[in-house]
């Protein structure tokens, strides 16, 4: 009688401290995807002055049934050679638009939000067997790469595809075995048609591959034949095969002469907010560099460094801190070097996440999604009431119930929002800064900046219409401008048209 006592007892406490840790870690995994829709999910959706023309381009390759090979939106680019490099995103966005209305914007990130905040969870998991460090550290990760989680880009893309071939590379590393990387080509096929982020992955393998030389250079005696052991040839073909796959795209070679001549450019760094460095005013600023110490301080304290590790730590400082847009590289070395400084585990001594965990999390995150939606107003009709509070809305309707004619001179900002609202007008100038070039929009820049030349810009004085932010200088400019007339001023913008337009 005792002894059956006693192990109901027992089996009672297990069952018990069961549950607790199912209600703990399904906590856990709550509260990581609360904080993922928590932070991308947001009007900023809607502001992203570059997604309207991502749209009109998908738009425009559905009703012509092929590629764009010259710009089909701009004054400037007529005639001129335009690669649309993100073509697959842009069919993606277009479908979903075209189906869901601008809520298809909101569903596009949270899915690739949530792709990613899955991805980033099973890659720490791998390096570290405490469930809590891991949704901590997931956590940190996703709080530092909040700016780029946020909008509905093709660099979602990237971040997703970056993270899944560090684990390709992680389990090619502790499994050694090479076959994983039979798996790089094909992401890198797909990559390569989404955004032109992908050579960032192709760095990243082919310093994985080097990374055997390089151990094999400084270990002593210095050998030239161990050094020749190190290469493994099908490794190094797989690489190869990784830069081919590349050119599996309607613009084949072309693509790559588009990635040199952005690498080149160095006029948008100056005034495009995205490619700014961190100015520290913002938590997610803190966290990057937080996670970057933290980094760079256990590469310190390891005995035994990783090239690979070192080498993609030091570039991602390089790449992250001279742009808030790739502060995600620099992240996800930190979160590599962070969660590795543990022993890794074994399979069965990492955390496990179980079917129930995943069940409840997705019910609540559901219950969630459906509370968020209209609480945030991320409705169509929400969206559209947002839209107006920072673009022209209503005075494009004013110019399409007016008739007016061109050229049209408009702002950087505005150009894409344009572009897909006002498609009867080429743009003057728009968030396409490898097709703009660096003085086109260093002058468009002066000009609505209010700069000393802007009475003598050309395209301003070949204009017909005007469509200008009310706050912007140029336009106290142009009201006073005898060239032009006020015809049209709401809270957010002002219409001008010519007076010779109008005469």
């Amino acid at each position: 009688m005792l002894g059956n006592f006693e192990r109901n007892m027992q089996a009672s406490a297990t069952s018990n401290e069961f549950y607790r840790l199912l209600v703990r870690r399904t906590l856990l995994l709550v509260s990581l995807y609360l904080l993922t829709f928590k932070i991308s999910m947001t009007d900023f959706i809607v502001f992203d002055p570059d997604i309207g023309w991502h749209l009109a381009a998908g738009k425009w390759i559905v009703e012509q049934g092929t590629l764009p090979a010259t710009d089909p939106f701009s004054q400037y680019g007529q005639g001129k050679e335009w690669v649309a490099y993100s073509w697959l995103f842009e069919l993606l966005v277009y479908g979903l638009v075209k189906l869901f209305g601008d809520f298809g914007l909101v569903i596009y990130v949270a899915v690739l939000t949530t792709g990613i905040t899955t991805a980033l969870l099973l890659l720490i998991r791998k390096l570290e067997p405490n469930p809590g460090f891991v949704i901590g550290l997931t956590a940190l990760g996703l709080m530092a790469m909040a700016p780029s989680l946020m909008t509905p880009r093709p660099w979602l893309f990237s971040l997703l595809f970056f993270i899944i071939e560090l684990d390709i590379l992680l389990s090619v590393h502790r499994e050694n075995n090479s076959r994983y990387l039979l798996m790089l080509p094909v992401l890198f096929m797909v990559w390569a048609n989404l955004h032109i982020q992908f050579i960032y992955g192709l760095f990243v393998a082919g310093v994985f591959l080097v990374e055997p030389v390089i151990e094999a250079s400084f270990k002593k005696p210095f050998s030239v034949k161990a050094i020749t052991a190190s290469f493994e040839i099908k490794s190094w073909l797989v690489l190869l095969g990784c830069f081919l796959v590349t050119l599996v795209n309607p613009y084949h070679i072309k693509l790559w002469w588009t990635i040199f001549e952005t690498i080149r450019q160095q006029g948008p760094y100056a005034y495009v907010m995205e490619l700014q460095a961190m100015t520290f005013r913002s938590i997610t600023d803190w966290v990057v560099l937080g996670l970057t110490v933290g980094g760079a301080y256990l590469l310190g304290q390891t005995k035994k460094i990783r090239p690979f590790l070192a080498i993609i730590f030091l570039v991602g400082l390089f790449i992250s801190f001279r742009t808030i847009r790739d502060g995600w590289f620099i992240t996800l070395s930190a979160l590599m070097i962070i969660a590795s400084s543990h022993p890794i585990p074994s399979i069965s001594e990492r955390y496990h996440i179980q079917k129930s965990h995943i069940l409840i999390t997705t019910l609540v995150i559901s219950v969630f999604f459906m509370i968020w939606i209209p609480k945030k107003n991320l409705t169509n009709v929400g969206l559209a009431e947002t839209a107006a509070k920072q673009y022209p809305m209503d005075a494009v309707n004013f110019i399409k119930s007016h008739h007016f004619s061109g050229p049209l001179f408009n702002d950087y900002t505005w150009g894409g929002f344009l572009i897909r609202y006002l498609p009867e007008f080429k743009v003057s100038v728009d968030g396409r800064s490898n097709l703009h070039g660096d003085e086109r929009l260093d002058q468009s820049i002066k000009t609505w900046g209010g700069d000393k030349s802007w009475f003598n810009d050309p395209e301003l004085a070949n204009a017909k219409l005007v469509i200008a932010a009310l706050n912007m200088p140029l336009t106290s400019l142009l009201k006073l401008d005898k060239r032009f007339e006020l015809v049209y001023e709401d809270a957010v913008a002002t219409v001008f048209i010519a007076k010779s337009a109008h005469e």
